[in-house]
């Protein structure tokens, strides 16, 4: 019998009732990779199921100066009205405790915990416990960080183990997970929406490829002025590669022209759909201009999970909708783009999921999304985590 089970089935639980809510806590800011990525599994279970957001911020300094490089996914998700219940987590710990039992209320079938390696997940366990005293299905779904962070994954063995089912998104680190709590552990489960791997290590030069529209002068200026902001004394560790058809000699001029030209290629031949690839894929990070739905170049950087910088004007771009590693400048800003430019480089070793992903990790989440009928048990007053 699972632990779920020994919960509900206890011949002294009380009248059955509806619980069709799905509660997903995690980090809330749209300026960060784990929140952009949570409001995305909400927005794909709020497809199947009534929803409750809950933001838990309590690292509020990781957000700094994120604001100037925001998120294309979290722009698009601002434009849809989905029916989503949203609270902000209190950052005290008794307080947060009581919010989490006002939340989780007898209308909640499956409670959802997104943990982050490496930040501060210490509301986890209080949130589990909160949701498993009143009979909630409890899942924690954890991200999958190239090995080099791994580490701090383990450190969360003891976090996510009073969770009915832990998710990853690799099936090595379902492993170790499996080796931490032998046979009295959650039950494991992997999905490709929570890994983050599959992109080589940070090389010793930075390539930037950037896919201009053809003789697109204005556009190669602000990226040549974006591009010549990087200081001199580290642009050894930086190359630009250029690619755009163009026509007689001024874009070559402009290039030749600019501060850091010694590290700037430009690219004017045709390319075919292999060549693209690797081209991509052997890149730090893209930058496409204005991309729409049948972009190449686009669509082959969301095929290589890369982080890209969407150059745009006053109207938001039509593609990048549940791509976590799109970010949006202004083109006609060069400091916009330089700054969008360096968070997407700083994100290299990450491989950023297709955005089909999020609707089949929200199936797996919640199986059931319809009504269902659960019973819970009645229990003393619990002391919780805190």
């Amino acid at each position: 019998m699972s632990r779920l089970e020994d919960r509900t089935e206890n011949p002294g639980t009380i009248p059955a009732v509806f619980r069709s809510r799905v509660v997903l806590a995690g980090p809330g800011s749209s300026m960060t990779i784990p929140g952009i990525i949570a409001s995305e599994i909400t927005q794909a279970l709020a497809q199947w199921a009534p929803v409750t957001r809950i933001q838990v911020d309590l690292d509020s300094d990781l957000t700094v100066g994120l604001h100037r490089a925001p998120s294309l996914a979290a722009a698009h998700e601002a434009l849809r009205h989905l029916d989503i219940v949203r609270h902000q987590a209190p950052t005290n710990a008794r307080l947060r405790a009581q919010a989490f039992k006002n939340w989780l209320g007898p209308d909640v079938g499956t409670a959802i915990a997104y943990a982050w390696p490496g930040i501060n997940n210490a509301w986890i366990p209080q949130f589990v416990q909160i949701a498993n005293a009143e009979g909630i299905r409890t899942i924690v779904a954890c991200a999958s960080l190239p090995k080099s962070n791994w580490a701090n994954a383990r450190m969360l063995a003891e976090t996510m183990s009073h969770a009915d089912l832990v998710v990853v998104g690799e099936v090595s680190d379902a492993d170790e997970l499996r080796a931490e709590y032998g046979s009295s552990g959650p039950t494991l489960d992997v999905h490709r929406a929570l890994s983050l791997e599959g992109r080589s290590g940070q090389s010793s030069v930075q390539q930037i490829t950037a896919f201009l529209p053809k003789d697109g002068s204005d556009s190669l200026a602000t990226l040549l002025a974006a591009f010549d902001g990087i200081p001199e004394a580290g642009i050894e560790a930086f190359g630009l590669q250029v690619v755009m058809r163009y026509s007689g000699s001024e874009m070559p001029d402009m290039v030749s022209k600019s501060y850091h030209s010694s590290h700037v290629q430009l690219i004017g031949d045709d390319i075919s759909a292999l060549d693209l690839e690797k081209l991509v894929s052997t890149s730090s990070a893209l930058s496409v201009v204005e991309p729409t739905y049948d972009s190449r170049a686009f669509s082959t950087a969301v095929e290589c999970g890369i982080a890209t910088v969407v150059l745009a004007n006053s109207h938001l771009p039509e593609v990048g909708k549940g791509y976590v590693g799109g970010f949006l400048a202004d083109q006609y800003r060069p400091a916009s783009v330089n700054v969008a430019m360096s968070h997407a480089l700083r994100l290299e070793q990450l491989g950023f999921p297709r955005p089909d992903a999020w609707e089949e990790l929200a199936q797996l989440l919640n199986p059931t999304p319809h009504l269902v009928v659960r019973s819970f048990i009645l229990r003393e007053p619990t002391t919780h985590i805190e």
